[in-house]
């Protein structure tokens, strides 16, 4: 059991840039989707402030724990590069696509 899990953890460090691509190529298609989620451009527009409050909810929900799962899962598997991948991704796609989406309306 325990040699398995070295193993892994062996494959997992070799695997780690490649990793860390997928992972922030991912992270972004993600927090993407969830900002357009927030906002009810995908699915379906909300039409009262209870369901504006809970896309909103739901958005936040589905990005924290992905964030901290994804923290969880590359900080034990030992993939340092993912990690910060990750963390970056998370942290700053956010803030980039929401300039994109407000930047037009300030000009």
């Amino acid at each position: 059991m325990l040699m398995n899990a070295l193993r892994l953890r062996r494959r997992a460090r070799r695997l780690d840039r490649p990793v860390s691509t997928a992972v922030g190529t991912g992270d972004l298609l993600l927090c993407g989707v969830l900002l357009l989620t927030a906002t009810g451009v995908l699915f379906h527009e909300p039409t009262t402030r209870e369901e504006e409050s809970a896309a909103f909810g739901l958005a936040g929900q589905v990005y924290s724990y992905w964030l901290v799962g994804g923290l969880a899962l590359f900080s034990v598997l030992g993939m340092p590069r993912t990690l910060l991948a990750h963390l970056a991704m998370m942290l700053l796609s956010p803030v980039v696509l929401f300039l994109l989406l407000v930047s037009p309306s300030l000009l």
